[in-house]
């Protein structure tokens, strides 16, 4: 399984305050890597460091902030999820404007 599907399912469980923190967030995400199985963020301007990745057919994360190294997925992993839809998104319009 992709990590996009993975992740995104974790948005969804996720409280809805963290979505919503997230959702402020998503703008300041950069993208360091991108793959099938991968995401690696720093969000904030380096304030958080983000790791999403799937191993053995389960997502796994890590987030530098309080809440990610206690194992919760965060607003910081909430934006990296959606930045990485952005990312996504864009790729295929670019795909389709040829």
């Amino acid at each position: 399984m992709l990590i996009g599907e993975l992740a995104e399912t974790q948005v969804w469980l996720a409280d809805q305050q963290v979505v919503e923190r997230g959702e402020e967030l998503e703008e300041s995400v950069q993208v360091v890597r991108y793959a099938p199985t991968v995401v690696t963020a720093e969000v904030a301007d380096g304030a958080a460091h983000v790791e999403l990745s799937v191993v053995d057919g389960t997502l796994t994360w890590f987030c530098t902030c309080s809440e990610g190294r206690r194992g919760v997925f965060c607003a910081h992993c909430v934006a990296t999820t959606l930045a990485r839809r952005r990312l996504l998104v864009q790729s295929a319009c670019r795909r389709t404007d040829r």
